[in-house]
């Protein structure tokens, strides 16, 4: 009778532990993969106050949407200065490619060192994958 009980003890804790595992891939915590590039930097710019954002982004399939989500921009000492969102307008968005790479020049204040995090995006299907990077810091001229 013990081993009875025990082997159905083991058995309901296998099939626990195998449900619990099969629920979270269903409830949408899987991450996508779908970049397989994604790099940013900031150099000063060719302006007076301007930060060139350089970036590249790479996905290992047709994207719907490919580039850019986001640009926050930062003081070196960390504060906050303002958000750019990606679009085609400004260029930081493609559609149907697999590739986008780019820059967008930030106006801020002459002599002040600046960072910014990239958030590179790509929407394949109904999948999206995001990607932070932050960039060193560079002066603007």
């Amino acid at each position: 009778m013990k081993r009875i009980f025990s082997a159905i003890l083991v058995c309901a804790v296998l099939l626990s532990c195998c449900t619990s595992a099969f629920a979270a891939t269903e409830s949408g915590e899987r991450v996508a993969n779908i970049l397989n590039v994604y790099t940013a930097s900031a150099s000063t710019g060719t302006k007076s106050g301007e930060v060139k954002i350089t970036y590249r982004a790479g996905a290992n399939r047709l994207s719907m949407a490919i580039g850019v989500a986001s640009i926050a921009i930062y003081k070196s000492d960390g504060s906050y200065v303002t958000t750019i969102k990606g679009t085609t307008a400004n260029g930081l968005i493609s559609f149907n490619t697999d590739q986008k790479s780019g820059s967008y020049t930030y106006k801020g204040t002459s002599g002040v060192f600046y960072y910014a995090i990239v958030t590179i995006t790509a929407t394949s299907g109904s999948e999206t994958d995001n990607k932070a990077v932050r960039t060193n810091i560079a002066q603007a001229k």
